[in-house]
């Protein structure tokens, strides 16, 4: 998957593996109410680097950052041990970011145990709050304030662990008081923002929230997920939104995914490629390599 031009090599910063025939994805299971995503049969099904590797052929893929995908979540630490024996045997992905629940009792035990394993680089949590019930994955609205979760979150910085950041735009505001409380604790935000609500007053309000977010030094942002939210998206509508991002971050802080095998449901691999690097095209060399590749090593420390 080598690119004919490095400079236009791409780290995929998001993207799943998953194993169902021989493990629980209660985010999968058929009688859970239809959620963002929406109807979730077509990737109900094993997705491993043989399939991932299929699917991104000649794309100009490098490297690859497993981001934590519900693999039995009442062990915490399974999801982390089966990609480690994954990437033994497969040589991907390059880097772990792992499940755990930072408000838990035994936080720090579990944080340690994580940070054991050679790959592990961040802790994904996902905080997602909506007044719509489906579309919440957090266990409330306020975790990010609670102070037994910020205990949790307050080993990751000195364990060399990243977070990544999911959430929507109204709660993009605790998390700048939580950048700001935690100014070496490195934060990547998911899918640029998660921009659920395409209205006219719903972008207003994100592109709003998104700017006072990139105040924090310590927040970069991920371009992927295109689909979360609208899921017949088009380059057209895309492009403004992801320029937006861009222009706010900067190119020192921003990195790229293709949210695999979950985007499927939206866009085929290419569309999702295209779209990326028509996002950098007009830039320098030494920009675009920083935005496609060079910035996600260096964040995820591969």
């Amino acid at each position: 998957m080598t690119p004919a031009d490095e400079s236009w090599a791409i780290v995929d910063t998001h993207q799943h593996f998953q194993s169902l025939s021989d493990a629980a994805y209660p985010w999968l299971d058929p009688d859970r109410p239809e959620p963002l995503e929406g109807d979730l049969s077509p990737i109900r099904r094993d997705y491993l680097p043989a399939d991932y590797r299929r699917d991104m052929a000649g794309l100009g893929i490098v490297k690859t950052v497993h981001v934590q995908n519900g693999r039995n979540p009442h062990d915490q630490l399974d999801e982390t041990r089966w990609l480690s024996a994954l990437a033994r045997q497969e040589g991907m992905p390059d880097a772990i970011v792992a499940y755990a629940d930072l408000a838990a009792p035994d936080a720090e035990r579990l944080l340690e145990a994580h940070a054991g394993f050679p790959r592990l680089r961040g802790i994904r949590q996902i905080l997602n709050w909506h007044d719509e019930p489906r579309l919440r994955s957090a266990p409330g609205p306020d975790l990010m304030e609670s102070p037994q979760w910020r205990r949790g979150f307050a080993r990751l910085a000195p364990l060399g662990l990243s977070f990544d950041l999911q959430l929507y735009w109204p709660q993009m505001d605790s998390a700048l008081a939580l950048a700001k409380a935690f100014p070496n604790t490195a934060i990547v935000l998911e899918h640029f923002g998660m921009v659920a609500d395409r209205s006219e007053e719903g972008l207003t309000a994100w592109r709003a929230a998104i700017s006072r977010l990139a105040q924090a030094p310590n927040v970069s942002v991920k371009l992927c997920g295109f689909g979360l939210g609208a899921p017949a998206w088009t380059i057209e509508d895309t492009f403004p939104l992801l320029h937006h991002v861009l222009d706010t971050f900067g190119t020192g802080r921003t990195m790229v995914g293709t949210n695999m095998p979950v985007d499927l449901l939206f866009a085929p691999p290419a569309k999702i490629v295209s779209t990326i690097c028509g996002v950098v095209k007009g830039m320098s060399e030494s920009e675009r390599v920083a935005v496609l590749c060079s910035n996600a090593e260096r964040f995820y420390r591969i």
